[in-house]
């Protein structure tokens, strides 16, 4: 077997913003053509630092640089009717729409699900925001950080005597495009069974919520009376008897993830040479004995680099991991050897390095490509998707509808 897993999927993409470009990114990876729609003036992300490459611009923007790998962008005002009634010939066309428009401004368009189901009734089409289609909330405005402060996300992450501390980059929408992604594939999947589309609601907030540990985090306060609360680096458990550590802990020359092995019990005595952190009083309650343990890994850990610390604890089957800079992950051996990161030329931006796919599949080749100029491929889709002619185009150029 050969090729992608998706290549005989066409998506039209008319999202903007980093859910559904991440969420299109992943078919893209396998093998789907995807349709970016823009505006004429462009996708808002195009428009958002940081700019790699030299000043800004609309094709040097770092986002839709790695969101857009490997699409077609055509340009095309949904607001005109015009734009509409190309739209929906690409719609007939194709296996999977997104959009992360608010809650019913496609319907006011006449482009909502029902509409476009009568078109093409084996349509899959999918909807991102950030509260999902139902709900008080479910017209107000969102972001990344809007989802991690009602997801109780933030109220759990930091140290307890200070504020709240969010997390780097924009962890709540690429949770929900990797959960649209998912719905998408599902729903291609019960399609060549059944033979109808569907409509897909992934809500970024839920998205979050679903990444919780299960009932083991969320019912917490019911079980031990304790709700979770900001405990810093720290696991979120009380109780005395549960395993530690699982903390952050300066060293040498930065700081390591420092973990209890549960298939190595006595690896922290072995990996330190302090046979107080096999004591059976400290091993009945690691939890308990949290500030100890942590006072007696940092005395060790003070005369040792990360590298050390990292080959040490390898040898005793201990977890203890170094925490790496953007820099330092970029030339990390693992990903070098995986070639994660890949080099990919841009008549724009010059050549950068990419993040490849996370997920590998002998079978089915993962492309890493360069993303669109703005409308790059307007005439390719309309001539020979859309079968107009060239003339066509021209007047649709006029008209301001392309």
């Amino acid at each position: 077997m050969s090729g992608s897993a998706l290549d005989d999927i066409c998506v039209v993409d008319l999202s903007q913003g980093v859910p559904g470009g991440y969420c299109t990114k992943l078919l893209t990876d396998f093998g789907a053509q995807v349709i970016k729609v823009e505006p004429v003036h462009g996708e808002a992300t195009r428009h958002v630092g940081p700019f790699p490459a030299g000043p800004p611009g609309a094709e040097r923007g770092a986002l839709p640089l790695y969101l857009n790998g490997g699409k077609k962008s055509i340009t095309l005002e949904i607001q005109s009717a015009t734009g509409r009634q190309l739209l929906c010939q690409l719609v007939q066309r194709a296996d999977v729409l997104v959009e992360s428009f608010l809650p019913g401004a496609l319907a006011g368009l006449g482009l909502d699900y029902p509409a476009l189901q009568k078109l093409n009734s084996r349509l899959v089409m999918c909807s991102i925001t950030y509260f999902g289609q139902v709900g008080p909330y479910r017209d107000f405005l969102g972001s990344d950080l809007i989802a991690l402060a009602l997801s109780s996300y933030l109220d759990l992450t930091g140290d307890p005597d200070k504020p709240p501390l969010r997390t780097g980059g924009s962890q709540a929408e690429y949770q929900a495009g990797l959960n649209a992604a998912i719905a998408i594939m599902s729903a291609l999947s019960y399609r060549d069974d059944a033979g109808v589309g569907q409509y897909l609601d992934v809500s970024a907030i839920e998205a979050v919520l679903s990444t919780y540990d299960g009932t083991a985090l969320l019912t917490m306060e019911e079980r031990t009376g304790h709700a979770p609360k900001r405990r810093g680096t720290r696991l979120q458990h009380r109780d005395p008897h549960a395993a530690y550590p699982s903390t952050l802990l300066p060293c040498k020359d930065g700081w390591v993830h420092a973990h209890w092995s549960p298939s190595n019990p006595e690896g922290l005595a072995f990996l330190t040479g302090n046979p107080r952190l096999a004591d059976p009083e400290v091993m009945d309650e690691l939890m308990g004995h949290a500030d100890e343990i942590d006072e007696l890994l940092a005395a060790w850990l003070k005369d040792h680099t990360r590298d050390e610390v990292m080959a040490l604890a390898q040898e005793v089957r201990v977890p203890f991991t170094k925490v790496q800079s953007i820099d330092e992950v970029l030339e990390d051996p693992q990903n070098q050897a995986t070639g994660f990161f890949v080099p990919v030329e841009h008549p724009e931006a010059g050549t950068l390095r990419y993040p490849g796919s996370p997920m590998h599949m002998p079978a089915s080749t993962c492309r890493t490509a360069r993303a669109p100029l703005l409308g790059e491929h307007t005439e390719e889709v309309l001539c020979n998707l859309l079968e107009l002619g060239a003339d066509d185009v021209l007047r649709l150029r006029a008209e301001g509808s392309i």
